[in-house]
């Protein structure tokens, strides 16, 4: 029997008794007062005597039954309340966890999704193959926000890009879902969406200029945009993702991917090596370019781009020679016009350059030539 079920017995129990009660007492009482009213006093006596030794006894059995229904009553409405007290402890336990969820599950500066509901959505998406239009955004120039104008101003330019993307986003389906899945870094699903449609949104939306710390400022925002097609749509954030940073390399554009541009993502989602830094050197074959007199650092480039360097530097090398083989001026024998300027070298321009003339073509002609030795040792390994 349920608590309300319970509860209704006792009040019926309780209503039972005390209508008994009242009997007795009418049916006790009524002849007595009957008789006293009509002259029998004694009659009216011996009848309240009789009454009392027949009624009293189920009197105080019910009166007895009575206390103890409704102690059954009080017990219940304890019980009742204390189940009250429980449930509602309950609830707002439920709501408090509800709402610490979802903190953990809200990016705290810009109230968006975060990195684990968007892998959330897109495991959805791949797990009954709905086609899934995911963009790949990464915030540019944050560092420099921050360091010339502080970590505030640099909150304001990321709430800033993620309103913009939210716009974008809206403006192409109400389905659309943004997400701020790391410390610069965005990401946009939306299902069955043409990408030429989402890039154009993103683009309009990131045109116009914001104010961050009081200053008038362009957002950079690379973004690479890839259609799961129904498939798996984990293998298509990598498409993004490669597509991102091609747009990052050319300068905070919005890309759809392209395979031959972008590179082929592995099956396991990792992200194709194209970019130079992903290059991995080869101890046997890379080359340090120093001669000993300064700290050194690794430059990671293909035979080509190192033959490209040597000789972008001799030709300033015989930049600066030709300097030195310029011939002086002599002022004497010039027929030019008093008005005209005459650029030509004079003697003493020409001695007061020489030194550093001299000095830079050392260290163009030093360098080329430690590049060029080690492309040909690199040459001759491989």
């Amino acid at each position: 029997m349920s608590k309300p079920d319970a509860r209704s017995t006792d009040r019926g129990d309780l209503l039972r008794t005390t209508a008994m009660i009242t009997i007795v007492a009418i049916l006790a009482t009524a002849p007595v007062a009957f008789l006293a009213a009509h002259g029998h006093l004694a009659v009216a006596v011996l009848i309240a005597v009789i009454a009392m030794q027949s009624w009293i006894p189920v009197g105080i059995i019910a009166t007895t039954r009575l206390f103890r229904q409704r102690r059954r009553l009080a017990a219940a409405h304890a019980r009742e309340e204390e189940l009250d007290r429980r449930v509602a402890a309950g609830a707002a336990l439920e709501e408090q966890l509800r709402r610490e969820l979802l903190a953990a599950q809200t990016d705290p500066l810009t109230g968006l999704p975060n990195r684990t509901l968007a892998e959330r959505a897109i495991a959805a998406a791949s797990a009954v193959a709905a086609p899934l239009t995911i963009a790949f955004a990464d915030a540019d120039g944050l560092h420099a926000v921050n360091a010339n104008d502080g970590h505030a101003a640099g909150d304001q330019y990321l709430k800033a890009i993620a309103v913009r993307l939210l716009h974008a986003a809206a403006s192409v389906s109400a389905r659309a879902q943004v997400a701020r899945t790391g410390g610069d870094e965005f990401m946009i699903l939306v299902p069955r969406a043409d990408t030429t449609a989402l890039r154009d949104a993103i683009r309009v939306a990131l045109v116009r200029p914001v104010i961050v710390a009081g200053r008038r400022m362009q957002l950079r925002v690379s973004v690479g945009i890839a259609l799961s097609g129904g498939g798996n749509a984990r293998y298509a954030l990598a498409q993004a993702d490669a597509a991102m940073f091609t747009a990052k390399r050319a300068g905070d554009q919005t890309l759809i991917y392209d395979a031959d541009r972008d590179g082929v993502p592995e099956l396991d989602g990792t992200r194709p090596r194209v970019r130079r830094r992903d290059v991995e050197p080869d101890r046997d074959t890379t080359a340090r370019a120093t001669d000993g007199t300064a700290p050194t650092t690794r430059l990671v480039c293909s035979l080509d781009e190192a033959a490209t360097i040597a000789n972008a530097l001799w030709l300033a090398h015989d930049r600066w020679a030709a300097v030195l083989q310029a011939e002086p001026n002599d002022s004497a024998a010039s027929t030019a016009p008093v008005e005209t300027i005459d650029g030509t070298p004079t003697a003493e321009g020409l001695d007061r350059t020489a030194a550093f003339a001299g000095a830079e073509m050392a260290k163009y002609a030093g360098l080329a030539r430690r590049i060029s030795a080690a492309i040909d040792a690199a040459s001759e390994q491989s």
